[in-house]
C-alpha cells in the first residue's frame, strides 16, 4: 500500500534528492537514487552501513518515494496495518520514516 509520509514544497523535495545524489554510496553515503525515465518520480533507497565496510556488503533498510503521488509528496510502501507481517519489516519504515525526517532537518539547516 502506498502512504504519503510528507507533503513538502517542491522545492524542498529536490532539495533532498540533490542531498541523496551527491551522498550516494558510490561518494560515501548511504542513498541509492533511481530517477524515472521522464525525471518527475524519484526512488531513493537508504542502505544500512557499517563503519569501514565495503560497499559490497551495504543492505538496503528500504525505499522512499519523492513526487510519486503528486508534486512535494514523499510516500512510502506500507504494509497494510492489520497484514501480520514481521516485526524487521516494521522497524524497517521506521527507520526510512527516521531518515526522511533527518534529511528534512538537513535541507532547513537543522541537522548536519
Amino acid at each position: 500500500m502506498h502512504t504519503i509520509y510528507k507533503a513538502l514544497a517542491p522545492e524542498d523535495v529536490e532539495l533532498i534528492i540533490a542531498y541523496c545524489q551527491d551522498h550516494t554510496i558510490q561518494n560515501g553515503g548511504l542513498f541509492e537514487v533511481y530517477p524515472d525515465p521522464d525525471g518527475l518520480v524519484t526512488t531513493v533507497v537508504v542502505n544500512s552501513r557499517q563503519e569501514n565496510e565495503p560497499l559490497e556488503n551495504f543492505r538496503p533498510v528500504g525505499a522512499f518515494f519523492c513526487n510519486y503521488l503528486g508534486p512535494g509528496i514523499i510516500s512510502l510502501e506500507e504494509e497494510d496495518p492489520h497484514y501480520d507481517g514481521m516485526a524487521s519489516a516494521k522497524n524497517h519504515i521506521k527507520d526510512i520514516k527516521q531518515n526522511i525526517d533527518t534529511l528534512i532537518s538537513t535541507i532547513r539547516g537543522g541537522a548536519h
